[in-house]
């Protein structure tokens, strides 16, 4: 089979979460820090799993201390799209593979190795360029994820912010989860396209879907139950509340 490559982006300062001497993703997560639960995930899936790290990045390494990954140093933190941009350098020097999963480091917690599986079959099955988790929540401005926007085939057109939305697209559920699989030519054309938003200075991985969309390349979005994905943890809050929601899914 075609080696697809993983990438986790877990560079990030965490400053919501009121961590000062070590990265969030080394926090607990029913009592397994956050960063195992991605580097499990993407484990056997996926070679090699390169772990982006920039803030307090001996941190992490301590807990991964044992797992087979290889890090990749962001020395400025300018967004997902630039954390991926220096992720996708280690694979430089390395036969190129199919294509290239990325996720976060503090939101993959909910998520199974079936479902990363399924992800994989549809991209291939549909030839597309970029390929993501979605997932439907009635209430999205709470979570104030990127929206999906689709057309009348159903085709995935934008993924538009949050703060970014028109009033016609406040009542649109369908959320970006935040998890990818990218074609590899794709990503290494285009990971210097992606443009700085002009309200944080920083770049997204999630603007590849525009970019994807003015080349008209195809794009898939694996929909899938919210009880799957769970909330990314910014805030202490999000982690108690997280937490929950994981220990009522799974019957604990």
């Amino acid at each position: 089979m075609t080696k697809i490559a993983g990438i986790i982006l877990a560079g990030g300062k965490g400053t919501r979460a009121k961590s000062k001497d070590k990265n969030k993703v080394t926090l607990p997560f029913l009592n397994k820090p956050l960063i195992i639960y991605a580097v499990e995930l993407m484990s056997g899936i996926v070679d090699p799993v390169i772990v982006v790290v920039g803030a307090f990045a001996d941190s992490i390494k301590k807990v991964l201390k044992g797992y087979e990954v290889i890090y990749a140093h962001q020395k400025k933190r300018l967004g997902t799209g630039h954390a991926t941009k220096v992720g996708l350098c280690r694979l430089s020097k390395r036969p190129a593979p199919e294509a290239v999963l990325v996720g976060y480091g503090d939101h993959t917690m909910f998520y199974k190795k079936e479902t990363v599986s399924e992800l994989i079959r549809l991209h291939r099955k549909n030839k597309a360029v970029l390929s993501l988790i979605t997932t439907r929540y009635d209430h999205p401005e709470k979570l104030r994820w990127g929206r999906i926007v689709r057309d009348e085939k159903n085709e995935i057109i934008d993924n538009v912010e949050d703060k970014d939305i028109s009033e016609k697209q406040r009542t649109i559920n369908e959320l970006n989860a935040g998890f990818y699989c990218i074609d590899f030519d794709f990503l290494k054309q285009n990971i210097s396209k992606i443009v700085k938003s002009p309200k944080s200075g920083e770049y997204y991985i999630n603007y590849l879907v525009k970019i994807a969309v003015a080349q008209n390349k195809k794009i898939v979005g694996l929909e899938v139950p919210f009880d799957n994905v769970g909330i990314g943890i910014n805030t202490t809050d999000e982690l108690k509340e997280s937490e929950k929601i994981y220990q009522k899914t799974n019957g604990f």
